[in-house]
């Protein structure tokens, strides 16, 4: 907070000096980018639109705007399969010795999965206190080339949904069945492809004995 103060004071007093001359201070409304790897991104203030293009590190309105006016700054336009979001974008000139919203950018997720069919509990347990047996879950293991492994479980139902990856636009998935379940056999369809820009939901795991 100390930093703020003595830039706002200094803020302050630069303006003074300046209105003294019949004058105002003038600034630049500009900020950092991090993570934007493709074009497609622009920045408003108020009725001033930007283009970033992609690898910018920093970005500047050409307008400067005077002491004490406000700024607010919002993505007008997000680049295609990423989402942008900005800190420190709205304020009033003066506050602070210079302007410093930051752009951060990240690649959109988008899940990898489908349904499944037909994985039955097939075991039982007898207790020893001979009261009723009952269900052992039985389980899939699905994996993701050799990265990221999802487990299904009879438990949670014998049908239902899976996410096995989440993975960005154009990365390439293959899925593929770890370990099969207890007294039963399990196939994949649909296990391989390209993320478009949309999630998968098209695979489809099924279970028989």
């Amino acid at each position: 907070m100390k930093f703020s103060y003595a830039g706002a004071l200094v803020a302050l007093t630069l303006a003074s000096l300046l209105s003294a001359c019949g004058g105002k201070a003038q600034y630049t409304v500009q900020g950092s980018v991090t993570g934007l790897t493709v074009d497609g991104l622009q920045l408003a203030n108020g009725g001033n639109t930007i283009s970033v293009p992609k690898g910018a590190t920093s970005f500047s309105f050409p307008q400067q705007i005077d002491y004490g006016a406000e700024y607010d700054i919002t993505v007008a336009q997000q680049p295609p399969y990423f989402s942008c979001g900005v800190s420190n974008g709205k304020a009033t000139a003066g506050y602070t010795v210079s302007i410093a919203a930051v752009v951060s950018c990240s690649p959109i997720a988008y899940t990898v999965g489908g349904t499944y069919s037909g994985l039955v509990s097939v075991e039982k347990t007898t207790p020893t206190d001979g009261s009723t047996p009952t269900d052992v879950a039985n389980t899939v293991t699905l994996i993701n080339g050799s990265g990221a492994q999802t487990t299904l479980s009879s438990a949670a139902g014998s049908s239902g949904t899976f996410t096995a990856a989440s993975l960005n636009n154009g990365d390439v998935y293959s899925i593929s069945i770890l370990t099969q379940p207890k007294n039963l056999t399990c196939t994949l369809s649909n296990q391989s492809g390209v993320v478009r820009g949309a999630a998968v939901t098209n695979l489809a795991l099924t279970c028989s004995r």
